[in-house]
């Protein structure tokens, strides 16, 4: 018996976009562990990546996927229909809401026979309806409809009608009106039956034999929604290939752009690392449908994701105005506004957020990402310790080693880097070796510092920080020759960009040289006046050299200059 709620199956036809700010939930990840066949970190990942990307179809259906492979079918209903629900909503399908807990599906069948039974035909058919409406495969709410559609004298729907109904229950063939009707075999499935039925593979979990009834529905009508739905199915097994063909065969059919092919399109370009092509599909899509939620997220997403902030401030600020509870813009446009160093407008978005999403660790998170930006360390590592006792994330952990690292507690800060060593993405990995090697220089462990220089490291070998960590650990082994060269090669150093000046005053802040590393920040603030990133790494230097007046009047200034 199913109770509450149930959503209307109608003949439809969707695109389940994933909808996350994959900054601190790539559900990539889960989609590796599935494909490992391990579904218990899959089902682990994606229950927290749901509780933070709660508009995600996408999410709760590898969700549902997860638990069906461990054999809990209860909780694999339970999601797929969550992700049933939200895709319903995105396009406006009816839901039905059970009055209390005791009423059932079955109420609606029950009330149907009787009133047809008692000749009250307008109740019959209202109620048959509704049946349908939570289950349109119901044979016997068909047979219903079928039977009063015959009274009223309607022989073509009467027929379809029973035709459907026997395609679901091959017994009604036998029965008088099937003789009546004239319909002696078993008809052949129309392509509204092999909509439903993929859309009950769907959501179910089985995603071949959605597949499979959606190319028999192409065989009898080339319909663009049902590409649509074919692509995404592909895109839910990783055939790319598979995707891709589909898609090549929807543009010669119809040699046109909808919305929803334009993001599905994107979607595949992101997967192949095609940034621009990516871009170019969501723009495409944008000048179609400029307040669409979807393209709005997709093109917050685009731009957080290739740190333009100011676009994709831009773009999420949109969103919320739109849509004023969607809890995803709200996380990108405070990560976004936390970049461009406008606080105060983070801070009073968070507020907002936290009433949408308050379980959310990413709360907590954002507030120790501002806590970091202004150098208060100490208040950075409790709010990202909150935020790691509300649910794993290995971004988290990240964070931590690197606030960890900054409060000289170099044993802890490790400890976090072992927690997530070989899990994260490839800009990940080189921020983990960087202080992998850097704890294990200030701990002057040469072995383990040794080991990880000798690795193959994603991290730039010709980079100031390589070279510099080189030279510290020739110190520490006491090859004067070698530690002078490196360091003879750092003097040289001219810095052209952003990331070059932060680089080079760090270094002179691991030299002890306080003064110097604040004037080369000085002067890269004058080069590059509206850079917030500069100003965060002033305070950062003021809190390490132990000028807190400075550091207070450097926070006043930065909040004026930048809000």
């Amino acid at each position: 018996m199913i109770k509450k709620s149930k959503i209307v199956l109608i003949f439809f036809s969707f695109i389940c976009l994933s909808v996350n700010a994959s900054l601190l939930w790539d559900i990539q990840e889960a989609k590796n562990y599935i494909e490992k066949k391990d579904y218990k970190n899959a089902k682990n990942f994606l229950y927290h990546y749901t509780l933070n990307n709660p508009n995600d179809e996408e999410g709760y259906w590898y969700l549902g996927k997860s638990y069906l492979e461990l054999s809990d079918k209860k909780n694999a209903t339970k999601y797929f229909k969550k992700s049933y629900d939200i895709t319903s909503s995105k396009i406006s399908i009816e839901k039905i809401t059970f009055k209390n807990e005791n009423e059932n599906i079955e109420d609606y069948l029950d009330m149907a026979a009787m009133y047809f039974e008692t000749g009250n035909i307008k109740e019959a058919d209202y109620y048959a309806d509704m049946m349908l409406k939570i289950d349109s495969k119901s044979s016997d709410a068909l047979f219903i409809k079928a039977k009063i559609s015959s009274l009223e004298g309607d022989r073509e729907n009467a027929k379809k009608y029973l035709s459907q109904a026997i395609i679901f229950n091959n017994e009604i063939l036998k029965t008088n009106l099937a003789k009546e009707l004239e319909i002696t075999a078993v008809p052949d499935v129309t392509k509204e039956i092999y909509n439903i039925l993929a859309l009950d593979n769907y959501f179910s979990g089985d995603i071949e034999k959605a597949i499979e009834n959606l190319k028999n529905y192409l065989k009898l009508d080339k319909n663009p929604e049902i590409y649509n739905f074919l692509i995404n199915c592909y895109l839910k097994k990783n055939d790319l290939n598979s995707a891709k063909n589909v898609l090549s065969e929807y543009r010669k059919i119809f040699n046109n752009d909808n919305l929803k092919i334009l993001l599905i399109e994107a979607k595949i370009y992101n997967l192949e690392n095609n940034h621009e092509k990516e871009l170019n599909s969501i723009l495409k899509a944008y000048e179609i449908n400029p307040n669409n939620s979807e393209v709005l997220l997709s093109l917050g997403n685009y731009y957080l994701k290739n740190e333009d902030y100011n676009n994709a401030k831009k773009y999420f600020e949109i969103l919320i105005n739109v849509d004023d509870s969607f809890y995803e813009a709200y996380f990108g446009y405070i990560y976004s506004l936390i970049e461009t160093g406008e606080i105060k407008k983070a801070i009073n978005a968070i507020r907002k957020a936290s009433v949408i999403n308050p379980k959310s660790s990413e709360i907590p998170f954002l507030l120790s990402k501002i806590c970091l930006k202004e150098a208060n360390f100490k208040d950075a590592l409790e709010y990202i310790d909150e935020a790691i006792k509300k649910e794993y994330n290995p971004k988290y952990y990240l964070e931590k080693a690197k606030t960890e690292y900054y409060l000289k507690n170099y044993n802890k800060s490790l400890e976090s880097l072992n927690k997530i060593n070989g899990i994260l993405s490839l800009s990940d990995r080189q921020e983990i070796e960087k202080y992998y090697i850097q704890n294990y220089l200030k701990l002057k462990d040469i072995k383990k510092a040794q080991e990880y220089l000798n690795k193959k490291l994603t991290l730039d070998k010709n980079s100031l920080a390589y070279k510099y960590n080189l030279y510290v650990l020739y110190k520490l082994q006491g090859n004067e020759k070698k530690s002078k060269t490196q360091f003879a090669q750092i003097k040289k150093f001219k810095p052209v960009s952003v990331k070059d000046y932060i680089e080079l005053s760090e270094i002179n802040l691991e030299l002890s040289n306080i003064n110097p590393a604040i004037k080369i920040i000085d002067g890269a603030i004058k080069k590059f006046p509206n850079i917030y990133e500069l100003y965060s790494q002033k305070m950062k230097l003021y809190y390490l050299g132990n000028m807190s007046e400075k550091l207070k009047e450097t926070i006043g200034k930065t909040e004026e200059l930048f809000e």
